[in-house]
């Protein structure tokens, strides 16, 4: 059973704690102000100490799973797997994401740049050409 949801009280009193009104306006003497204000707090309490035990319950639930011999192989063996797993997917791809398809072919830069080279190849001695223009299209 779910604790009673947190009611938001808007318009309320600081004197009595009664809603509709503010302290300005409020239309209780001393003593029939201090007996609501009492009686709210005292309502306010019962309901935090409900809801304090339901969450000691629903932990108590949670706590008794999880001594279970059981239980733990199970979670062990299934977080082994999911390392083993990871571990695989990541030797696969050598440092790339595996959710990236791996590039085939040159990017725009190294395009651009053999554009440059080749436009300004009779400037460029020949054995430098040559080496700049491999280094371009070898990929590891």
């Amino acid at each position: 059973m779910d604790p009673p949801a947190r009611t938001v009280y808007r318009n309320r009193c600081s004197i009595c704690r009664q809603e509709g009104h503010n302290r300005t306006r409020c239309p209780h003497d001393a003593a029939t102000a201090a007996s609501l204000r009492d009686a709210f707090n005292t309502e306010r309490r019962a309901q935090e100490r409900q809801r304090i035990r339901h969450l000691q319950e629903r932990q108590a639930t949670l706590n008794s799973a999880a001594p279970n011999p059981e239980w733990r192989a199970a979670m062990y063996a299934q977080v082994t797997e999911m390392q083993e797993r990871l571990a695989t997917l990541t030797r696969d791809y050598a440092g790339q994401s595996p959710f990236v398809a791996p590039r085939s072919g040159p990017t725009v830069r190294e395009v651009k740049i053999q554009e440059i080279l080749f436009d300004h190849c009779q400037e460029i001695p020949e054995g430098l050409y040559k080496e700049l223009m491999d280094a371009l299209v070898i990929r590891d």
